[in-house]
C-alpha cells in the first residue's frame, strides 16, 4: 500500500492512489478504527505532547519499583511485568497503562527508554485517562509509515529489504482492510458494524493476496 502513495499537502495525512482512486487516511479515520481519544492536546503540553513542566528526578512509582534506576527500557518494564506480581492495585494499575502507551500506542524499539514524563503523568490518573492518547500515537505512527521506505534496511542473514514501522501500525492496516471490503476471507472475517472498528474483523494469518 505504501507503494501507492501521491503527493498531498497536508503533513498529517496520507494520500494513495488504486485503480484510479484516491484514498486518503487522517486523524479521523484513526480514531474511528482505534475509538481513542485524538482531541488536541491540552494546554499544559507541548506541540509534541509532552507537558510543559515535570517534577525534577524520577517518579515515586519509578523509585519504588526501579530503585537506584533513574531511566527504565521498555524490555526492563516488560520482564518486570511479566515476572513480577503487583499487590498494591492502584500501581499495577498504572504500570499496565503505561506499558499499554508506551509498548503499544507508542510502540518502539525495546532498547529505548520509557518516556520519563508517563512516569509523571501516571500519578494523576483522570489526567492520564483523558489525555488524547490517539492523536499522539497518529502522528507517531504516520511519521514512521512517511519515512517507511526511505529508510529501508538489508537484513544480511536473510538477504532481504525491510523496513520497521513503530507507533499503532495495526490501525493503518485495519484501515487497508476497510478500504477494501471486498478482500477473501482468506484474510479478514468480519463481525459486523462495530465502533471501534478495530474490534469489527479478525485477521488470519498467512494471508495469500498482497496489494
Amino acid at each position: 500500500m505504501l507503494l501507492k502513495e501521491v503527493f498531498h499537502l497536508n503533513p498529517n495525512e496520507m494520500m494513495f492512489k488504486v485503480h484510479e482512486t484516491l484514498l486518503k487516511f487522517s486523524i479521523s479515520d484513526f480514531a474511528l478504527i482505534t475509538g481513542l481519544n485524538c482531541a488536541e492536546y491540552p494546554s499544559f503540553c507541548n506541540e509534541d505532547g509532552i507537558p510543559k513542566q515535570l517534577p525534577f528526578g524520577s517518579s515515586w512509582l519509578c523509585s519504588k519499583y526501579f530503585p537506584g534506576k533513574s531511566s527504565i527500557y521498555r524490555g526492563d518494564l516488560y520482564d518486570f511485568l511479566d515476572q513480577n506480581q503487583v499487590k498494591d492495585d492502584t500501581d499495577a494499575i498504572k504500570l499496565v497503562l503505561i506499558f499499554i502507551v508506551d509498548y503499544i500506542l507508542l510502540s518502539k524499539k525495546d532498547n529505548k527508554l520509557v518516556d520519563k514524563y508517563l512516569w509523571h503523568m501516571v500519578d494523576s490518573l483522570d489526567m492520564f485517562g483523558s489525555f488524547p492518547w490517539g492523536r499522539k500515537s497518529f502522528l507517531l505512527t504516520l511519521e514512521y509509515l512517511k519515512k517507511a521506505l526511505k529508510g529501508k534496511q538489508t537484513d544480511s542473514q536473510q538477504d532481504v529489504i525491510h523496513y520497521e514501522l513503530f507507533g499503532f501500525p495495526t490501525a493503518f492496516q485495519i484501515w487497508i482492510y476497510e478500504c477494501f471490503i471486498s478482500l477473501p476471507k482468506t484474510i479478514i472475517s468480519y463481525n459486523g458494524p462495530k465502533i471501534p472498528e478495530f474490534a469489527a474483523g479478525r485477521r488470519h494469518s498467512n494471508p495469500n493476496f498482497f496489494l
